[in-house]
């Protein structure tokens, strides 16, 4: 968990003040999680409130480190640099106050203004996939910047933007910005500071700058963010040019993780020809029980080669599928090993894959719909009564996201759910035993629109019957103490209203593209932590998979001390 030091620079008069008054202040104020809404009482003071803040602060979400250029999407005022026009550029920064990098921001005002209005450039940042929710926890938001005594006089707005309406199934997202609204925090000192500064914004220090259409709410809407802008604004009157430099804006919250002490009930392991054709499960599955793990589930029967539609390779050997041209035994062996050694095994089915195409085309859910059915009927006649069957998979791994497609609107949502429900339900005319799902936590939703989603998906799906959610905690995209709760909670209770099993799919892997990253296990203490995050929430709480957490691995290792440690170990 990243924590916050506690320190924040004051004027020595200032710290004078904040030493004569707080006794009093803290005699009738509660800072809560709620502080963001203020507390603007006689006496009100800003000071105050921001070193408030940052003694209540337990845990900080990383919004942006600004160590890379290419990991986020960006716009600036007058890219082109039209003539006449006050612009601003930007690059990578010489001198990171935190991390790798940072960001400079070059403007260049006129002096002059079509309007009558001082001259404003900004720099922007806004939301694809893997949005922002401020909801959770929220005390403010904190960003290094580096200034300039050479500056001249010029205000540095921060600006939230928000849209009111994001994402409903009758306002799909604004592309067009008109529903947005910005609140904006204001410093007019920072820029002319020499050196690295950091400036704290209290959430109940926003003002509205500027009202959407249509919006109804003048205040901040904390789980509807869109972006953040940075606005320099001239003040001087004067035509001049100047710099700064920003670094690692991140969100300051109240939330302390107090978690228990979890286990992992499940495993999944992707099966590969090459690599598994030849092992030896005995060995695997009695490395797996020495760290208490009893139950695998296998992603798919089947692997696809080149193209999503040339599905070629058997992992068990009896079949008569007409797309398959390699088979071979590792199924096979894999539950002849689990009877041996008092293994359990969910059988994933056909590895179809629907998410890179258009998710409004009935086509491909029909292909996949077709052959998990025939699929199914093999294994189910192969290995549906051994007694180490405990469940089956639909491997498809759909998200809440909008990359490079999505399911977030109608008809989609429904052609989805209609695909699963009728995947499930014919596994349910043979087999009672239960079926899983798990789908990526893309948050490409908020969190309670990300928790209504899924719980229109499950009104739908009365047959699926558990949960994994994939916490995405290997692709550098997540805060797991800070985000993952939030979502937690609001998919969890989707789950609970339409009774299904709430379960996480944590990942024991490490491969990222912003940093890059490539592709290895990860070390145990940042996977303990996803795992004590899924524990406050479910006791079925499975981690893919086996080659990143197998014997040797550091996860391995690790994660026998911690049960050795809590009395846990089998």
């Amino acid at each position: 968990m990243k924590h916050v030091i506690n320190s924040l620079k004051i004027h020595k008069k200032e710290r004078s003040f904040l030493l004569s008054i707080s006794a009093l202040f803290l005699a009738f104020v509660s800072c809560s999680d709620d502080i963001h809404k203020g507390y603007r009482i006689d006496g009100y003071d800003l000071i105050l409130e921001k070193q408030q803040i940052i003694n209540h602060t337990k845990a900080v979400k990383s919004i942006n480190p600004y160590d890379e250029l290419a990991c986020e999407i960006y716009d600036i005022s007058n890219p082109d640099k039209e003539a006449g026009k006050a612009y601003l550029d930007y690059e990578l920064g010489d001198d990171p106050k935190e991390g790798a990098g940072s960001f400079k921001l070059m403007y260049n005002f006129t002096g002059q203004s079509e309007d009558g209005t001082p001259e404003k450039v900004y720099f922007q940042q806004r939301w694809g996939d893997y949005r922002v929710d401020l909801s959770f926890h929220p005390l403010g938001l904190s960003i290094w910047v580096k200034g300039n005594r050479h500056n001249q006089n010029a205000t540095f707005r921060f600006i939230i933007m928000e849209d009111e309406k994001q994402f409903s199934a009758e306002a799909p997202h604004d592309y067009t910005r008109r529903r947005w609204s910005y609140f904006a925090y204001e410093d007019t000192e920072i820029l002319l500071k020499d050196g690295w500064t950091r400036l704290i914004m209290p959430y109940s220090a926003f003002k509205l700058y500027k009202k959407g259409e249509g919006t109804q709410s003048d205040t901040l809407l904390m789980n509807r963010n869109e972006g953040f802008r940075i606005e320099i604004e001239n003040t001087s009157g004067k035509a001049w040019e100047g710099e700064c430099q920003i670094d690692n804006l991140e969100q300051l919250t109240s939330y302390e993780l107090k978690g228990g002490t979890p286990k992992f009930s499940s495993i999944f392991i992707q099966l590969n020809k090459d690599a598994y054709e030849n092992e030896d499960w005995d060995q695997q599955f009695r490395d797996s029980k020495e760290v208490g793990i009893d139950t695998w589930i296998i992603q798919y029967s089947q692997q696809f080669t080149g193209n999503h539609d040339e599905t070629n390779v058997s992992f068990y050997k009896n079949t008569n599928l007409p797309w398959v041209q390699v088979k071979c035994d590792i199924i096979d062996k894999m539950f002849e090993a689990a009877e041996r050694n008092g293994m359990k095994i969910i059988l994933g089915l056909y590895p179809g894959d629907y998410s890179k195409t258009d998710p409004t085309d009935p086509t491909k859910y029909n292909i996949n719909a077709e052959r998990n059915k025939m699929l199914f009927d093999e294994v189910y006649e192969q290995f549906g009564n051994n007694p180490c069957l405990v469940g089956w998979y639909i491997t498809e791994e759909f998200h809440d996201g909008s990359y490079p497609v999505g399911w977030q609107q109608e008809p989609a949502l429904s052609m989805l759910a209609k695909y699963l429900e009728g995947v499930a339900s014919y596994i349910k005319t043979k087999s009672n035993k239960p079926v899983s799902i798990a789908p990526a936590l893309w948050r490409g939703l908020p969190a309670d629109l990300c928790g209504q989603w899924f719980g229109r998906i499950f009104k739908q799906t009365p047959n699926i019957d558990h949960l994994y959610l994939q916490d995405i905690g290997g692709r550098c995209l997540v805060d797991f103490d800070v985000d993952l709760p939030n979502w937690y909670a609001e998919v969890k209770k989707a789950c609970d209203e339409n009774g299904v099993i709430f379960g996480v799919d944590i990942e024991s892997f490490k491969s990222c593209n912003c940093p890059n990253v490539p592709y290895k296990a990860k070390d145990w203490a940042e996977l303990k932590e996803q795992l004590l995050v899924a524990g406050l929430f479910t006791e079925h709480i499975t981690n893919f998979s086996w080659v990143t957490f197998k014997k040797g691995t550091n996860n391995y290792e690790g994660y026998k001390i911690y049960l050795k440690e809590n009395n846990l170990l089998p």
